[in-house]
């Protein structure tokens, strides 16, 4: 595969180590953090002071990284949460769920003094009002990073390239180098870690094509999110979880994030 090639396949699908600028960011500055019972570490209601799709209040969901649930009441949840918690190497869903209540509110001491949040306006999948991807930027420092760095999220999910041009693999390895710190610190998360005599390796993105028709299921809540059709390329941007690996892809001019079977692909 040529270098070329390569580039336009990333551009095509918007994937996280696309190489070229995706699409322009709009910055809001000096938001606010909303109150409300669905925020969570990675995912929360905004207020900013200028309109942004038509609206002074909108959601978003973080790049990069994914918190733990607060909450496990379905099979799904509580199948998430015993993946969230073993990436931290533990077997406990309630430890999980502890970290995801302790990011929470970390997030909102962090949040409490205003923020700048930078989209591209991305869709990130979810039931109810629209969701968008972003990045937060606290004073000189990216939210994704402070949550990593403190082992309150696991490394997962969407990536893009950063605003000031920093290429996505390229922080990527510098969140992986934030965790390498947190297990060595003991950080939360990574309180019964064993520190690691060498850095650890980056998951790289990868394009994949579906083998078979196949079912795409919501990264949040396990409900089926579309039908893929044999052939379809997408990029799998995150390990597997469970028998299944987090993908992107790109349908009807909106890029979607979902889980599919590791057997339908290759």
């Amino acid at each position: 595969m040529t270098l070329n090639f390569f580039i336009k396949r990333i551009v095509l699908l918007l994937c996280a180590i696309s190489t070229s600028v995706c699409a322009e960011w709009t910055v809001l500055k000096d938001c606010r953090m909303v109150e409300n019972q669905f925020n969570d570490a990675d995912s929360f209601i905004v207020e900013s002071k200028t309109l942004y799709r038509g609206e002074m209040k909108n959601r978003f969901r973080l790049y990069f990284v994914d918190s733990a649930e607060t909450d496990a009441s379905s099979k799904f949840e509580k199948d998430r949460v015993l993946d969230q918690a073993k990436y931290w190497g533990s077997t406990d869903p309630d430890f999980a769920m502890k970290m995801g209540l302790r990011a929470e509110q970390q997030v909102k001491r962090l949040l409490c003094g205003g923020f700048d949040v930078y989209t591209q306006g991305e869709y990130a999948p979810t039931l109810g009002a629209p969701r968008y991807y972003a990045l937060v930027k606290i004073k000189d420092r990216w939210l994704d990073e402070i949550l990593v760095e403190g082992g309150l999220a696991r490394i997962y999910g969407m990536g893009t390239n950063l605003p000031d041009g920093t290429d996505a693999k390229m922080h990527w390895r510098t969140l992986y180098a934030f965790e390498h710190m947190a297990k060595s610190k003991h950080q939360n998360g990574w309180l019964g870690a064993v520190g690691e005599k060498e850095a650890p390796k980056t998951f790289e993105p990868y394009d994949a094509v579906v083998q078979s028709s196949t079912w795409i299921y919501s990264t949040k809540d396990g409900r089926r999110i579309m039908m893929l059709r044999k052939g379809t390329t997408v990029t799998v941007v995150s390990s597997a979880e469970g028998s299944r690996m987090c993908i992107c892809f790109k349908k009807n001019g909106k890029v979607y994030e979902g889980l599919c079977k590791k057997s339908r692909l290759k």
